[in-house]
């Protein structure tokens, strides 16, 4: 339920108000530390060819990270529908070594987990399962099968049922693996109180902002030298692998226009949704209940309700106990079978004389009925149809699947395999890792046809397949089948000079003012480390240059985590500096130069008290939790060694390094 709309935004009236309005971007979770202080190389030999990453002598592979990564970027992408971020762009901001080191994190405690022996009761699982009411019937409130398989569609996963299985042990192996190495831990009072004082520290910092308005651009390059800058930059301007492949697919959407419901199958499965609580809704009753000391009590007050008299005036003249009332319920619901059924059985208003199943005399009255909402046949047909005719496709598609990879493993081309079995099979020009032809267009299909730039699983396997081999039949992303042979590769190349040169040229005037940006903020950061003030070092700058540059003060708080226009490493080094040195960084854009000065710190004076105490203590357990699982990973990765293989995972994410 939303909050109501307020006209005014109150302003805090203490420290503690405003924690208390943001607390939940102050919660300390899990510490994300750095693999790389770890110890967590790049490596590649023959043996890794299709890892992501190797933890001892474990493997992540490429097709599990790849799958992980998409997983999580299409989760990312739906958060922020209208900032989406591609492969690519994710790749640059460093999303991919995120996930490998989650994935790193996760085969580390299931190794641990293997060496401990811990194991996971399937019985726990699937309480643990059943336990999730997304799962769940509406109506019996039990675990839902067909329900859970279309959540998992819904939420756009990409799991099958058993992947879903697979995916619980192991989070429960891996909590039973945790929760026995930080079990117990209580921060004390005064660690929550540094964590207060720490978070609400009030700061005024003075900032000379410089823009690239401040320089001056050298003339441009001229093609020598332009040549000679793309020679010291090469990745940035090297054309993608290509592969060349033949692909026989079948989609559950491409089978359908074939597949028939009749009329009977219709019906029938219309009655069973209705049967099973899947169509509409079921009846409702508002029923009063009142207890009484034998039967002879129980048909007076049944006579008495009859004769007009209201509930609480009978309970009130015979001196009974406060009744029973069960509100808008279905009749499994009532505690007592036979009370539920004689009052989902009479009328409403009238009262009935019952005795329960264990001997005790009830007046029941309904109070209230509402109908269930059986729909209309006619209206559901079409859907009903559908289902019908994709549960067809579906079964197709299961059942000829081992006919498929059976044909391939005994030696079948994807041509013979596809022909025997009136399967279509296609031959393709190259493509690139994110499916565009080599004149940059995309394959996205035609009509209702998933084209292959959308389709990244296809594409994973293209580009992690050997040359030659028939591949093995998998899965596709809306549940179809595929498998495909690469039949060439052209690899990456260096573009020619006129197709770049626009973009390289672009990249040089940004490096140049990058650099001439660099140089004349430390000019002036020295001149300010020499004593002179911000003030006087903008009033000696050209008029030209001051024109790009202004001088402002700001008040900050770490709870706020610092000023938006500014980058966070910039943030981080206004709260680690006291009063008096000077400062220097970039601006939120990356190209910005700020260079700061510390004016005054003034302490927080608020008591820590109540429910914030409690709240900051708990977050200075979690951050005690945090470093224990630090030193848990330290000591794992000095057992069980971690590579990245940065060159496999930008190949099978299609960016060239």
């Amino acid at each position: 339920m939303s909050e109501p709309e307020q006209t005014e935004t109150a302003k805090p009236n203490s420290f503690m108000d405003m924690i208390m309005k943001n607390l939940k971007t102050i919660l300390i979770g899990l510490i994300v530390v750095s693999f790389a202080m770890w110890g967590v190389a790049d490596a590649f030999t023959p043996k890794t060819r299709d890892a992501a990453a190797m933890v001892g002598k474990e493997k992540i592979t490429l097709n599990e990270f790849d799958t992980f990564f998409r997983r999580r970027l299409r989760e990312e992408n739906r958060k922020q529908p209208d900032a989406r971020l591609s492969t690519k762009e994710a790749y640059a901001r460093g999303f991919h070594r995120a996930i490998t080191s989650q994935l790193i994190t996760e085969k580390l405690i299931q190794i641990d987990a293997d060496d401990l022996g811990v194991d996971v009761n399937r019985r726990d699982a699937l309480q643990f399962v059943e336990g999730l009411e997304v799962f769940n019937n509406v109506i019996t409130g039990k675990l839902d099968e067909s329900r859970l398989a279309e959540r998992l569609a819904q939420a756009d996963t990409r799991q099958s049922r058993k992947q879903f299985e697979r995916d619980v042990y192991k989070a429960l192996r891996q909590d039973q693996t945790l929760t026995s190495i930080t079990a117990g831990i209580v921060a004390p009072l005064n660690y929550a109180d540094q964590q207060y004082r720490f978070l609400t520290e009030k700061r005024k910092v003075k900032l000379l902002h410089l823009t690239p308005q401040t320089i001056t651009m050298p003339d441009d390059p001229t093609d020598e030298e332009l040549k000679s800058y793309i020679e010291e930059h090469p990745n940035a301007y090297i054309a993608p692998e290509y592969r060349r492949f033949t692909l026989l697919r079948v989609e559950i959407s491409d089978l359908l226009r074939d597949m028939e419901a009749s009329e009977e199958e219709i019906k029938d499965q219309f009655d069973y949704k209705i049967d099973v609580g899947r169509l509409g809704t079921e009846e409702t009753r508002s029923i009063t209940q009142i207890v009484t000391v034998d039967q002879q009590a129980a048909d007076l007050v049944t006579a008495s309700i009859n004769a007009g008299k209201t509930i609480d005036e009978v309970v009130e003249d015979l001196g009974l106990e406060s009744p029973v009332i069960y509100t808008d319920i279905l009749q499994s619901a009532v505690l007592d079978p036979k009370t539920g059924e004689a009052g989902f059985a009479q009328e409403r208003g009238i009262a009935q004389t019952v005795e329960s199943s264990f001997g005790t005399w009830y007046s029941v009255i309904v109070t209230g009925i509402n109908p269930g909402i059986v729909p209309d046949l006619d209206s559901q047909r079409s859907i009903i149809s559908q289902e019908i005719k994709t549960e067809k496709a579906r079964k197709f598609v299961y059942d000829i699947q081992d006919t498929l990879q059976d044909a391939l493993a005994e030696g079948n081309t994807i041509e013979e395999a596809a022909k025997a079995n009136g399967i279509p099979a296609a031959s393709f020009d190259y493509v690139s890792r994110v499916g565009n032809t080599q004149n940059n267009d995309p394959m996205t299909g035609i009509g209702d046809a998933v084209g292959i730039s959308t389709s990244d699983v296809i594409l994973t396997e293209l580009f992690t397949s050997d040359i030659g081999f028939e591949g093995d039949v998998f899965e596709t992303e809306n549940k179809g089948i595929a498998a495909l042979r690469v039949d060439a590769i052209k690899e990456s190349t260096q573009r020619q000079f006129e197709e770049i040169k626009e973009q390289a040229l672009q990249a040089w005037r940004l490096d140049k003012t990058n650099e001439a940006l660099g140089t004349l903020m430390d000019t002036l950061a020295d001149r300010a480390l020499a004593g002179e003030s911000l003030e006087a070092i903008l009033t000696s700058l050209d008029p030209e240059q001051a024109a790009g540059a202004n001088i402002y003060e700001r008040e900050i708080l770490r709870l706020s985590r610092g000023l938006p226009n500014l980058s966070p490493q910039t943030n981080a080094r206004l709260f680690e500096t006291r009063v008096g040195p000077t400062i220097r960084g970039t601006g939120a854009n990356g190209l910005d130069r700020v260079i700061g000065q510390i004016v005054e710190i003034t302490p927080n004076t608020d008591v820590l008290t109540g429910s914030i105490a409690d709240t900051l203590k708990e977050q200075a357990s979690k951050g005690l939790d945090s470093d224990i699982q630090q030193a848990y990973h330290e000591a794992m990765l000095k057992a069980y060694p971690a590579q990245t293989l940065d060159g496999n995972i930008s190949k099978v994410l299609g960016i060239v390094q």
